[in-house]
């Protein structure tokens, strides 16, 4: 079940220069640093940091602080790089969290171990000044030369704000594998945050609905009994996934949509007598072959017109579809992306009426940005949706798992 999203990679030449690093006239640090532990197990706790910049505005920072033993580890951290080395730690900013104002504070977090006793750190600094908690005294402006490489990094595009401050609560036994999952995500995905075609950007795109179009890649025929069934069976699947962004019914960490309505407007096959119906419900594509495949109209289809721009398409915005739902004869297994899933055809008919498809579940969590665990597992033993084969329903990690993505994502709409 690959995960098979056409992602935009973008390179940078790497190169050497000389260039002269000016620091502001009279520029002062200072910062005061709040460290809480939110939650704690046996061998094992979530630490977070909060630097407020007492001194001159920041474009880029470096938290530092020392464990007081030498049990503790920082195993996973989120809003920043982490290293450590020996019991001294540094946290050093995410591409999209650098500019700190005077005044202002950034959170970070991690979860690490310990053995026995886990005292907080006393000392902490910010771009090598101790954190005070006092204003700073100017010091004069200089002017030193530099040789620095340039790195060679993909184009991405940050949220316009950081997660701080959300309701991020979820189990605390979910706290590291969910961190774990997230560096993972940001260190495999290629421009991960600059990537505009997820299912979240396709749903906000359409005020809160989903739009279908069914590559029917099967000789076999339809009726429209049946038709209406695949459209029934694609809303109940779908809903489940939105309702892991519900808590008693209302929308978690400002997530707008209780229910998501989802329709196909149109089927596409190789030989219009497949479709046992004559009304005009759906929109119909007739051996249009992509893929070796019958594909919908692609001025309709999302996937082509990210700017959502459906002029070229027959019945216009209205008649456009997000996602593929590809039903594919003999076909085991699936695949998923920004452009929809793809299953097996007779597994998807054969269950239609099932409380959980679950390989049709397990590739919509890739339409959301969600990955694949082949070669690894946050959670061992346990199982959820996104493991493929280990679980037939999404679990409570698969919805933390989709939060995070929210928190991350959520600024872009606004929310």
């Amino acid at each position: 079940m690959r995960r098979r999203v056409v992602w935009a990679l973008a390179c940078l030449v790497a190169a050497f220069a000389v260039v002269g690093a000016l620091k502001p006239a009279y520029a002062a640090a200072g910062c005061r640093a709040d460290y809480t532990v939110p939650s704690s197990w046996p061998g094992g706790f979530q630490g977070s940091v909060t630097v407020t910049n007492l001194g001159d505005p920041l474009s880029t920072w470096t938290l530092g602080f020392t464990f007081p033993t030498a049990t503790q580890k920082v195993t996973q951290g989120w809003n920043a790089t982490w290293t450590q080395s020996g019991s001294a730690v540094t946290a050093t900013n995410a591409g999209w969290n650098g500019s700190v104002g005077t005044g202002g504070s950034v959170n970070v977090g991690f979860t690490g171990t310990f053995t026995g006793t886990n005292p907080a750190p006393t000392t902490f600094t910010l771009n090598g000044v101790a954190c005070t908690g006092a204003a700073p005294t100017s010091t004069p402006a200089t002017t030193t030369p530099t040789t620095t490489p340039a790195t060679t990094t993909p184009a991405t595009t940050a949220p316009t704000t950081a997660p701080t401050g959300d309701p991020w609560t979820p189990p605390s036994s979910l706290v590291q594998p969910l961190a774990a999952v997230w560096s993972h995500e940001e260190s495999t995905y290629n421009n991960l945050y600059g990537f505009k075609n997820y299912g979240w950007d396709q749903l906000f795109a359409g005020g809160g609905a989903i739009n279908y179009c069914v590559r029917w890649d099967s000789t076999a025929h339809v009726t429209a009994a049946q038709r209406d069934a695949v459209a029934a069976a694609l809303q109940r699947q779908y809903q489940k996934w939105m309702d892991q962004m519900l808590d008693n019914g209302s929308g978690w960490n400002n997530w707008p949509y209780k229910q998501v309505p989802v329709k196909v407007v149109g089927w596409a096959v190789r030989d219009r007598a497949q479709l046992e119906w004559t009304d005009t419900s759906v929109d119909i594509y007739v051996n249009d072959i992509n893929e070796n495949a019958p594909q919908c109209g692609t001025p309709c289809g999302r996937f082509f017109h990210q700017d959502g721009n459906y002029s070229g398409c027959p019945g216009g915005a209205s008649h456009h579809y997000d996602h593929s739902l590809w039903l594919t004869a003999g076909f085991s297994g699936g695949a998923g992306g920004d452009w929809g899933q793809r299953i097996g055809s007779e597994y998807y008919m054969s269950n239609l009426t099932a409380d959980n498809i679950h390989i049709l579940l397990h590739e919509m969590g890739h339409t959301y940005g969600l990955d694949d665990f082949y070669d690894w597992d946050p959670t061992p033993g346990q199982g959820f949706i996104m493991k493929a084969g280990s679980a037939t329903s999404i679990t409570e990690f698969d919805k933390w798992m989709l939060r995070d993505w929210w928190r991350h994502l959520k600024s872009r709409y606004g929310r």
